[in-house]
């Protein structure tokens, strides 16, 4: 009996760039100039927290909720002056009551969405409703 090399690698090498190419964590898509733009629900968009720890230190605050990851990096999406949306990579801290402490890449008052989404997309539009609690934090 004989096996015919092309008849079975041929397909071998068809299927496997196939295979892999949906795995591995989804990176935040961008929206490409000339695209159709639209709202994004988001469930909350909240403002950057800030808390005073032991020692008097001031520390920046945001859900934990919020926080997404791509491999060894984290980030959240930031809702700009023009209401759309950007991935921000951050660097967080320990956790406090729901919250990371963010060490770096935001600053009080910006907006972050609340609850990340993996269908929320770089450069969307979100209608953002600042909410009382937001405001004294200000």
């Amino acid at each position: 009996m004989r096996v015919d090399i092309k008849k079975i690698f041929f397909p071998l090498l068809v299927a496997l760039p196939l295979l892999f190419a949906g795995c591995g964590n989804r990176e935040p898509e961008s929206i490409k100039s000339g695209q159709k733009v639209s709202l994004a629900a988001a469930v909350s968009v909240v403002a950057v927290r800030s808390a005073f720890v032991a020692g008097g230190n001031e520390v920046l605050l945001v859900p934990a909720s919020a926080i997404f990851r791509k491999g060894e990096l984290t980030a959240v999406f930031v809702v700009g002056a023009d209401n759309r949306l950007s991935v921000r990579w951050i660097s967080t801290g320990r956790f406090m009551q729901g919250y990371l402490v963010v060490l770096g890449g935001l600053d009080k008052g910006e907006f972050v969405v609340g609850v990340y989404s993996p269908e929320l997309v770089e450069g969307v539009t979100v209608i953002k409703s600042v909410t009382a609690e937001d405001q004294t934090n200000e």
